[in-house]
C-alpha cells in the first residue's frame, strides 16, 4: 500500500509540473502576442496591391482567419454584420492558410486577428475572439 502511495505521489508531481509548464507557456505566449501587437500600433500599413489600397484613406479592418479555427467561426458572423452596418469601413478578410505571406507581412501569429486601420495607419490590433460590443466600440 505504501508503495502505491509513493507511485501515485510521483505521478501527481509529474502531472502538476506539466500543468504548471503549460500554464506558464500559455501566459508567456499571450504576453508575447500582446507586446508584439502593441509594437504594430501607429505604424504605417505595408505597401500591398489590390484591395489593401482602399485602406490608405478612411477607416478599415483586416480580418485574419483560418477555416479550421473555431474562434474564427464565432467571430466571422460579427465581422459580416458590422461590415454591412458600417458602410464607411473597408473590410478585408485574409485566409491565412491560403495567403500566409500577407499574414507574415503584418506579423500575425494567431487567428482570429483583427487589425483596425485609419488613413493607412494601424490603430488597433485585436488577437483572439472579440465580442460584437468590443469590436463595435473600436470601430466607432
Amino acid at each position: 500500500m505504501e508503495m502505491v502511495l509513493k507511485v501515485l505521489a510521483v505521478i501527481f508531481d509529474i502531472i502538476f509540473v506539466i500543468f504548471i509548464f503549460y500554464v506558464v507557456f500559455i501566459i508567456g505566449l499571450r504576453v508575447y502576442w500582446n507586446l508584439k501587437s502593441k509594437k504594430l500600433k501607429g505604424r504605417e500599413l505595408p505597401y500591398m496591391e489590390g484591395p489593401f489600397q482602399r485602406l490608405r484613406k478612411g477607416k478599415g479592418l483586416i480580418y485574419f482567419s483560418s477555416p479550421g479555427c473555431k474562434p474564427c467561426r464565432l467571430v466571422e458572423p460579427i465581422i459580416k454584420k458590422l461590415s454591412r452596418e458600417f458602410k464607411n469601413i473597408h473590410v478585408i478578410k485574409v485566409d491565412v492558410t491560403k495567403d500566409s505571406e500577407k499574414a507574415r507581412t503584418f506579423g500575425i501569429l494567431a487567428t482570429p486577428s483583427i487589425i483596425i486601420t485609419d488613413n493607412g495607419k494601424i490603430v488597433e490590433v485585436l488577437i483572439g475572439p472579440v465580442s460584437e460590443k468590443d469590436l463595435r466600440e473600436k470601430l466607432s
